[in-house]
């Protein structure tokens, strides 16, 4: 038998009302791909034996207890043996007439380094949701942190390279972690995700690392799906904005704050 052509990981807890929808326009978005779902149950309290049937080949794996975000990617990593693998997140929905899944595995195809790719990301009501970022700075937390984002908004726009049209391909520092398209290749030579971030920057993080280890980080615009983001982090006072703060800290010890695939 040839090898699967993608694996699929999605983390399941506790988002019963995301997942009919997002199982049926996924499972649709990849005619003529060999396809499998690798359903992560986070020790969640519902099970996952409902959500069996949305695809053919189903491959479950349960969590004792629950793990974070990375540590649930990097068992999804651990169980893939297809050509790429997806990471995403519950929140998101396809529109299958568009073949996201099969268009981003030819995309991949046709460029051998490669090593992880995005598409373009929309909010339900069809505005662009920014996929492709460049590396966090300092003005740029302040802009989106505290409100000054109408005084800094040249800052975030460089951030979200608004020099080109949402529709363009172009390498990028890094990809949204809500999809994240790995060439198995490169996630072998290059290492799992970081679970020292938790939830946040691990994105970040192993897209520089691919990078640094000379794959391509690229951004394909031709072809979108949904995300229904909510930024749970948004809230200073949340226990998201500490876990987020404090991911970013990490970051700045590690990496520093001008990172470059160049730098050691």
């Amino acid at each position: 038998m040839p090898p699967l052509d993608l694996d699929i990981g999605v983390i399941f807890t506790h988002e019963r009302e995301l997942m009919p929808r997002l199982l049926t326009t996924m499972a649709a978005s990849g005619q003529g791909l060999r396809m499998r779902l690798l359903l992560v149950d986070n020790a969640s309290s519902q099970g996952v034996e409902q959500w069996r049937g949305h695809f053919d080949d189903t491959l479950v794996l349960r969590n004792n207890r629950r793990l974070s975000y990375a540590a649930n990617l990097n068992r999804v990593l651990d169980a893939s043996a297809a050509r790429y693998v997806l990471l995403m997140n519950t929140d998101m929905y396809f529109d299958p007439r568009q073949q996201c899944l099969r268009r981003m595995v030819e995309f991949m195809d046709g460029r051998p380094r490669c090593g992880l790719s995005g598409c373009r990301l929309l909010h339900d009501d069809g505005t662009d949701a920014h996929a492709a970022r460049r590396f966090q700075t300092l003005p740029l937390i302040l802009a989106r942190r505290c409100g000054l984002g109408r005084l800094l908004r040249r800052t975030v726009e460089h951030h979200f390279y608004a020099e080109h049209a949402p529709g363009d391909t172009f390498q990028c520092d890094w990809l949204s972690g809500c999809f994240l398209m790995v060439r198995r290749e490169a996630i072998e030579q290059v290492g799992r995700l970081d679970e020292g971030y938790g939830k946040y920057f691990e994105d970040v993080d192993i897209c520089l690392r691919m990078a640094k280890a000379g794959w391509q980080v690229l951004y394909h615009g031709a072809v979108s799906c949904y995300h229904l983001e909510r930024r749970a982090s948004r809230n200073l006072l949340s226990a998201d904005a500490w876990l987020h703060l404090r991911a970013y800290l990490r970051w700045l010890r590690r990496r520093g704050l001008r990172p470059t695939a160049n730098t050691p």
